[in-house]
């Protein structure tokens, strides 16, 4: 198991101040974006996504004491009667009795539970113009038990297709007297405005015409945060060039301000043009 306070340089008894520090200057050094070692970036990013959360620093923590050891008797820390409750609770609704003999002259009795209300997954679809900023949605859905239900969902900034979020207590109540599913929301993130996006970077198109390429051009772009940047081509540009603006696609990062960049491909028009111009042309 990885050390993740070795991977972010502090103690294991760091304040989550201490620990947010230490990612923000990581994350400054190894960002990909600004020629960061990837690899290290991601390993930075995965320990403090689990010890920026009390609950998942706790299970780690837990973890890291007692999962690859056993106590006495034989029996690992983490088998107990509730994992066998949920093996079996597929089995049916009323109670099971298991025995399981762990020794000499031990035997320890698993009665399963009832089997528990289920999840609800729904989709939700936002364009990527929508997910420059954090937003917060209220959606319906329709439990199980037929009855409708609303949610007021919140969405990060720069959420990637594909994500699920999971809301916890907000699903099936068809069971009675035990606890709720879930809700699982899993979003789609729609191409917008003429951009399209490949994991935090954004892609859209310039047509030109063929002098513009040759002499140099300057132009403006509306960006998806409806900013207005000019974007300059140089001279001598080639069909089917591409030009990249820093900083300019997709929030990765809101703590410290870090964004993905823009690609801009640029195409070339060749004009119609009349005898007289061709012939100039030819004249130069």
């Amino acid at each position: 198991m990885k050390n993740y306070y070795d991977v972010l340089g502090v103690s294991e008894d760091a304040s989550n101040e201490q620990i947010k520090k230490a990612f923000k200057e990581i994350a400054k050094k190894e960002h990909p974006d600004r020629g960061g070692n990837e690899a290290r970036f991601k390993e930075a990013n995965e320990a403090y996504d689990t010890l920026k959360s009390s609950q998942k620093r706790h299970d780690y923590d837990t973890m890291r004491k007692f999962g690859g050891t056993t106590q006495g008797g034989g029996q690992h820390p983490f088998f107990n009667e509730d994992i066998f409750g949920d093996f079996f609770s597929g089995f049916g609704n009323g109670d099971m009795q298991f025995n399981f003999t762990q020794g000499p002259g031990r035997t320890r009795t698993f009665r399963s539970q009832p089997r528990g209300n289920r999840n609800v997954q729904v989709r939700m679809a936002l364009s990527i113009k929508e997910v420059m900023t954090e937003n917060e949605k209220t959606i319906n859905y329709k439990l199980p038990s037929g009855r409708d239900e609303f949610a007021t969902v919140k969405i990060p900034a720069g959420v990637q297709h594909g994500v699920t979020f999971k809301f916890q207590g907000m699903g099936d109540d068809t069971i009675k007297n035990v606890p709720r599913g879930d809700l699982m929301v899993l979003m789609s993130v729609l191409d917008s405005d003429g951009y399209t996006r490949k994991g935090n970077d954004l892609y859209t198109d310039k047509t030109i015409d063929c002098f513009q390429a040759m002499r140099g051009y300057e132009f403006n772009l509306k960006t998806l945060d409806d900013k207005i940047i000019k974007v300059k081509v140089p001279e001598c540009t080639q069909p089917n060039t591409i030009l990249q603006v820093k900083g300019q696609g997709m929030p990765v990062h809101k703590t410290i301000d870090i964004r993905g960049n823009l690609y801009v491909k640029v195409h070339v028009l060749i004009p119609q043009l009349s005898a007289s111009d061709l012939k100039k042309i030819k004249d130069l």
